[in-house]
Parts: C-alpha cells; sequence; structure tokens
C-alpha cells in the first residue's frame, strides 16, 4: 500500500509540472512580413524594383500565382500604409496610401497586381494577387490576417497542398478577419477580387504571424514540477530513515 502511495504520488507531481507548463504558458506572435519595406523576391518573376527582400532567413519563400488571364503574376510588397514609396516602373504608394491603409508603423504584405500588357491597374493601387508561401520547417501555428476585406474571392486555397475551405466572408470597411492554421508546410492564398462591387476591384492586405511559446516560461515552469518531484522522492527517504 505505501508503495502505491509513493507512485501515486509522484504521478500527481508529474502532472501538475506538465499541467502548469500547458496551461500558463503563453504563446508570442512572430510577423513573418519582412520590417523592411520594398519588395518581396519571388520564386518564379524577376524583381522589377531591382532590389528584393530575400525572405530565405525568415523561413519561406513566396511564388506568386497567375490570378486571371488578363492578369501577370501579381508583385508582393512589405507595405507600411503610413510612409510614401516611390520604387518608379508606375509603382508609387502615397502616405497615408490609397485604398487599404492599414495601422500606421505595422507591415503587411501588399500585392500589386498587373495587367498581361503590362499595365498597372489603379496606378498600382490594386491590392491583388495569388500567392503560394513554402516554409522550411513546419509552423506549428500559424495566423493569417487579411485587411479590408470588402467583397467575394479572398480565400485560403489550400495548405500543404490540400483543398482548404478558407473563403473569407466580406465585411465593412478596415475589417480585419483572421484565421489559425496548425501545422503548416505551405499555404496557397488568394487575396483581394477584380471587379465584383468595385470598378477595378476590393485590394486586400494580408499579415502572416507565428506564434511561438515563451520558453523562459515554459523552462521555468517545467524546472517547478521537477523541484516538486524531487522534493516528493526526498519525503520519501525521510520516511524510509526513520
Amino acid at each position: 500500500m505505501k508503495k502505491f502511495t509513493i507512485i501515486a504520488t509522484t504521478f500527481i507531481a508529474s502532472t501538475i509540472g506538465l499541467n502548469l507548463v500547458g496551461g500558463i504558458s503563453k504563446a508570442q506572435a512572430f510577423s513573418l512580413v519582412p520590417t523592411t519595406e520594398g519588395e518581396i523576391k519571388l520564386t518564379n518573376v524577376a524583381c522589377v524594383t531591382g532590389s528584393c527582400i530575400d525572405t530565405t532567413p525568415l523561413g519561406y519563400t513566396v511564388t506568386s500565382e497567375v490570378y486571371s488571364a488578363d492578369y501577370k503574376p501579381s508583385l508582393l510588397f512589405s507595405d507600411d500604409s503610413s510612409t510614401t514609396n516611390n520604387y518608379g516602373f508606375g509603382i508609387s504608394f502615397g502616405a497615408p496610401d490609397g485604398g487599404t491603409n492599414t495601422i500606421a508603423g505595422e507591415n503587411w504584405f501588399r500585392p500589386v497586381a498587373i495587367r498581361t500588357n503590362g499595365k498597372l491597374p489603379e496606378n498600382g493601387q490594386l491590392e491583388v494577387g495569388k500567392f503560394k508561401f513554402n516554409f522550411t520547417s513546419t509552423i506549428s501555428e500559424l495566423v493569417l490576417s487579411f485587411f479590408d476585406v470588402e467583397d467575394t474571392g479572398t480565400s485560403i486555397l489550400n495548405v500543404n497542398g490540400n483543398p482548404f475551405a478558407g473563403a473569407i466572408t466580406p465585411g465593412s470597411n478596415a475589417n480585419i478577419k483572421t484565421v489559425t492554421l496548425t501545422n503548416v508546410n505551405s499555404l496557397e492564398v488568394k487575396l483581394g477580387n477584380i471587379g465584383g462591387r468595385f470598378a477595378t476591384g476590393d485590394g486586400v492586405r494580408l499579415n502572416v504571424n507565428q506564434t511561438v511559446p515563451e520558453p523562459g516560461t515554459t523552462a521555468s515552469l517545467g524546472l517547478l514540477g521537477l523541484v516538486a518531484l524531487f522534493g516528493l522522492q526526498k519525503r520519501k527517504k525521510v520516511s524510509q530513515a526513520v
């Protein structure tokens, strides 16, 4: 009976340690949008501005796909809507930007649609595109935020190569729609809509956040569980000596 009590108590101590780690440890969001403004390096489209941001050090690559037969694969930028950026080639973002204006000081992915004849709708302000993100390692939790979805069309097309019924419901002006995905190796998203409710289309921006546990909290709570276990073992030895 004594042996059972000791084993049961040890199990309880271990369980307490695990529960503390799982229940109290929080997760932090880490944005995968580059903090530097500029054109994103795509795997299949040449850098138009002459200097593109390589996302490989951030753990992923981006491929731009054909959105419509009348359009080329869209360009993609990391952009803060509160700053002025003139990249040439007809691509110029004002301050504030025309159309979809995110919170000042935050960088979001901004697509730029291009017609097959090379013209830029809305002077480069039509934020529409279809992109595939490939991650170098599996991301346990990924949070996608879609800014200013006002028309149908924006959606998550597939995750890890599998079809995903992820249409984003339209909302009011400047809305933010958030979707959380787990165990992601790749994903394909469609941003905005050409035509529809608006003259040229509905522009949408994207933010991608990876959530990671706080290592300090997890370690300290794990240590707490081990200390509790050690205390029980020590108490066991004292009892036997008596």
